[in-house]
């Protein structure tokens, strides 16, 4: 419960600085950069805090860098600025909290009145891992890279990457 309320804090004063900019230019191409940039403030700072967090964790382990950081900052491109809300998201975790199955099925791809707006957040929410590898599909990004970003809420596998043991693990903190 504390970890939720830090999240909506977290939120509430979001910001991006020039050295999280010039981090950001520095780790992924144009294209990624501009997935990375249609996201809600928020969620481009929670992505670089997964960022700064897995590089942390990774110290000393034998892992491809490259790979770790891009999955960390495009994990959530899924979640394209005017989707998911922060009221909405603080809806739709919630209800995932309360009814699970039914806040799943409850989301539904679509925009148009407040209630399809907010159905559409839940759809985005629960499936934005999904989104965003295809999104990540459509302008070429490394199948490696796509798999990861498609699994990082899924359970965990004794095959996965020791990159997506580590994202998940960062996720969850932030």
């Amino acid at each position: 419960m504390i970890n939720r309320i830090r999240q909506v804090f977290s939120a509430l004063t979001a910001s991006v600085t020039a050295a999280d900019r010039e981090f950001v230019e520095m780790n992924l191409s144009k294209q990624e950069q501009q997935l990375f940039w249609k996201m809600n403030l928020p969620d481009q700072r929670h992505a670089l805090n997964v960022a700064y967090t897995a590089l942390d964790m990774a110290k000393c382990k034998q892992l491809n860098i490259t790979v770790l950081t891009k999955c960390a900052l495009l994990h959530d491109v899924g979640k394209v600025k005017g989707d998911v809300s922060t009221l909405d998201k603080i809806i739709t975790v919630l209800a995932h909290k309360l009814a699970p199955h039914w806040a799943k099925e409850w989301g539904r791809r679509g925009r148009g009145s407040r209630l399809t707006n907010l159905r559409h957040a839940f759809y985005t929410y629960f499936n934005h891992p999904d989104l965003s590898a295809d999104l990540l599909r459509m302008i070429g990004v490394s199948p490696v890279i796509i798999d990861i970003v498609s699994k990082h809420h899924k359970a965990p596998e004794e095959s996965d990457p020791p990159e997506l043991v580590i994202l998940k693990a960062a996720d969850d903190l932030h």
